[in-house]
């Protein structure tokens, strides 16, 4: 080794054991460091929890106006394109159970060459709400009514009832397009399916009113403020409107009957 070679070697400064240990994370220092990144953590997670569920509401309130919209067209004689079987030489009158059939897909509307039950989609089903259940199945062959969707405690979608059946005893309410000139009236909400209270069909719900048609014991209602104590509904008019209190809502004309 040359004489220039020797002396560079000899003036690089020489790292012994006891450096290297003073230079590495203490304990303590790695204890703070990950202290740190708990709160941080801590600070975070409500935060971004929130931010997720503000993202289900609004997809929840999009699914809202669809069912809404697609209503609108369904009522329509000019603009629809099917109602079933139900009454295929008048275009004129539909049930409600109808157009609730179309959105699932079952009975008239199945839309599968597989006959066999099947799990829905939750991102291509508006009639479930992003907050879960997210399993619900259907059937061919079977109307709403006769459970072609199920388990019917995840029913997290119900049309109202009032709609259906004008009294809690009466047939099914044949509707027709005039019903489109009530848009303030509600036509699907949040509900709660697994309620303890829940009825056999909680596919539709009315609330409890002074009106005396059977629904004032309120053995149908099964609201459900999911979105941080509010509930969604989807009116005929097309929009959606959110409440925590949706019974006293100015404009909800929840004690409206079909002609």
């Amino acid at each position: 080794m040359g004489t220039k070679a020797r002396s560079e070697f000899a003036a690089q400064p020489r790292i012994d054991a006891d450096d290297r240990i003073h230079r590495a994370f203490s304990l303590l220092e790695v204890l703070v460091v990950l202290g740190i990144i708990a709160l941080l953590l801590a600070l975070m997670l409500p935060a971004l929890s929130k931010a997720r569920r503000a993202g289900r509401n609004l997809k929840c309130v999009a699914n809202m106006r669809q069912v809404a919209e697609r209503f609108i067209v369904f009522a329509d004689d000019f603009a629809v394109e099917s109602r079933g079987s139900a009454f295929p030489t008048t275009r004129s009158t539909f049930y409600l159970e109808t157009f609730q059939e179309s959105l699932y897909g079952i009975n008239d509307f199945w839309n599968s060459q597989n006959a066999l039950p099947q799990q829905i989609d939750p991102a291509n089903q508006p009639l479930m709400c992003p907050e879960g259940p997210y399993v619900l199945k259907r059937k061919a062959n079977a109307a709403c009514s006769d459970g072609a969707i199920f388990p019917k405690m995840n029913v997290s979608i119900a049309f109202n009832r009032r709609l259906h059946r004008p009294t809690a005893g009466s047939f099914q309410k044949l509707l027709s397009g005039r019903v489109l000139g009530n848009p303030d009236v509600p036509l699907a909400m949040d509900a709660d399916a697994a309620a303890p209270n829940a009825p056999s069909d909680p596919y539709y719900a009315a609330p409890p009113l002074a009106t005396n048609d059977g629904y004032e014991n309120g053995e149908h209602w099964i609201p459900s403020t999911r979105h941080e104590g509010r509930m969604n509904v989807a009116f005929i008019g097309g929009h959606v409107g959110t409440s925590r209190h949706p019974l006293s809502a100015p404009g909800w004309h929840w004690g409206y009957v079909p002609e």
